[in-house]
């Protein structure tokens, strides 16, 4: 990943701390809401210096969907909603073409890879601000959305509302706010750079051994272990990142494994692509107050446009209907939650099925071909 790169990684530091003491200076001197209006020009020459392209597309990319975010607040009357749709549907056709070249590697590569799905999902929701509030969006204020660099390539994934409010009254840039942020940043470059690499030599050991069940339920944990690094590192330097501009990142991930459900846990594992989906889908569609078959329902398709969302494979497809399922089982049963006073050892016992099934799922991400089907076959090697 590029912000692994040394010379990458320091001009970002080194952007994020001038732009820490020109705040100080602002705040002091002039206005940190002036000041502000230039936050794009920092993030496009970050993100130039990573890739020229990807700064020209990104720029145009935002330009265009400030357009058709603006747009789906002109309509009115019957044609309002369809209008709301299409502009919704315009904002994801790069896409939904790079996934149609999962299917069809033949044809051309027209836009940039990378980041893109994190940043569809980004102008579909200020199309949705739009629609909702009736309110027009600030160029400036979506263009710094849009072009954020600390989330430019992942997550975790930014609303247009929060990201405003935040850019008007960005928090103090402190001695103590720097502090706070530089341990983030360290504890988060430590899971990327040096954790990551000590479970991949175990996994590869693991994965090398005599094939067992005992042996592979431990590779499962190990390979949970291995994606919450990855995923919650980038995570900790992205909102560090942000910490240093004085702008709100959200969290990403909230305690996973205290999860006694898998509704629970999805609400705790990658936050803000869950309520993502399950925001701008499925309680659009059926409203807040669900039943249990609704409930059922968008637990199950929440789980299935993750799979999807992620890629047009079949791995990516059963990956979503296994946690949909699991999701629509525990609605229709009624135990998405544990009541308060239960039996911590029941407790123990919930925790302890959430966790396993879900690192048996982590392994057709984090293994490749020979180590997953060594594993695979392990469960059955009694």
């Amino acid at each position: 990943m590029w912000f692994l790169e040394a010379d990458i990684a320091l001009r970002l530091l080194g952007g994020c701390l001038i732009w820490a003491i020109l705040s100080m200076l602002a705040r002091r001197f002039w206005s940190q809401s002036r000041l502000d209006r230039f936050l794009v020009i920092l993030d496009l020459a970050l993100i130039a210096y990573v890739s020229e392209w990807l700064a020209v597309f990104y720029a145009l990319y935002t330009v265009l969907t400030y357009g058709i975010a603006s747009l789906a607040g002109r309509g009115g009357g019957r044609g309002r909603k369809p209008l709301f749709v299409f502009c919704c549907l315009l904002c994801a056709v790069p896409f939904f073409y790079l996934r149609m070249r999962e299917l069809f590697p033949e044809l051309p590569l027209l836009f940039a890879l990378t980041g893109l799905a994190y940043n569809m999902l980004k102008a579909v929701d200020a199309v949705y601000y739009v629609y909702y509030t009736g309110e027009k969006l600030d160029f400036l204020h979506y263009a710094n959305y849009m072009l954020f660099f600390p989330v430019i390539t992942a997550g975790p994934i930014l609303r247009y509302r929060d990201f405003s409010r935040s850019l008007a009254q960005p928090e103090a840039v402190s001695g103590e706010s720097l502090t706070r942020d530089f341990k983030r940043l360290i504890r988060g470059y430590f899971k990327k750079v040096v954790l990551i690499v000590l479970v991949t030599a175990v996994l590869a050991r693991l994965t090398a051994l005599d094939p067992r069940p005992w042996l592979s339920v431990i590779v499962c944990l190990f390979s949970y272990l291995m994606l919450w690094l990855d995923m919650s590192g980038y995570a900790d330097i992205a909102i560090a990142m942000g910490g240093f501009l004085g702008l709100k990142v959200p969290e990403n991930f909230k305690s996973p494994l205290k999860a006694a459900s898998f509704t629970q846990f999805w609400r705790n594992w990658h936050v803000s692509l869950t309520d993502w989906i399950r925001e701008h889908i499925f309680v659009v569609l059926n409203g807040k107050r669900l039943n249990r078959v609704q409930g059922a329902a968008m637990g199950f398709g929440t789980m299935m446009v993750m799979g999807l969302w992620h890629g047009f494979s079949l791995t990516f497809v059963l990956d979503g209907l296994m946690n949909g399922s699991l999701l629509a089982i525990e609605h229709l049963l009624g135990i998405t939650t544990v009541k308060r006073g239960a039996n911590r050892y029941y407790l123990l016992l919930r925790r302890c099925i959430v966790t396993l099934v879900f690192s048996f799922t982590t392994i057709f991400y984090t293994l490749d071909q020979t180590q997953l089907a060594a594993v695979l076959h392990g469960f059955v090697n009694i």
